[in-house]
């Protein structure tokens, strides 16, 4: 396991839940084309990201 201070772990945290985002919504509204599967499943992986990560207290 990771472990960050509180104040990295938020911009990780943010930073990769929007870029999660963003990837599902290409996917979803058809615009990442031939990698829509590919797309959402990278967007679901960076979104999930966080998850194992600690933060120092």
């Amino acid at each position: 396991m990771v472990s960050l201070a509180p104040r990295a772990y938020r911009a990780l945290d943010v930073g990769s839940k929007l870029l999660g985002l963003v990837l599902l919504a290409a996917a979803l509204g058809g615009d990442a084309g031939a990698y829509a599967i590919p797309a959402a499943l990278l967007g679901l992986a960076f979104g999930l990201l966080t998850v194992f990560i600690d933060v120092d207290d």
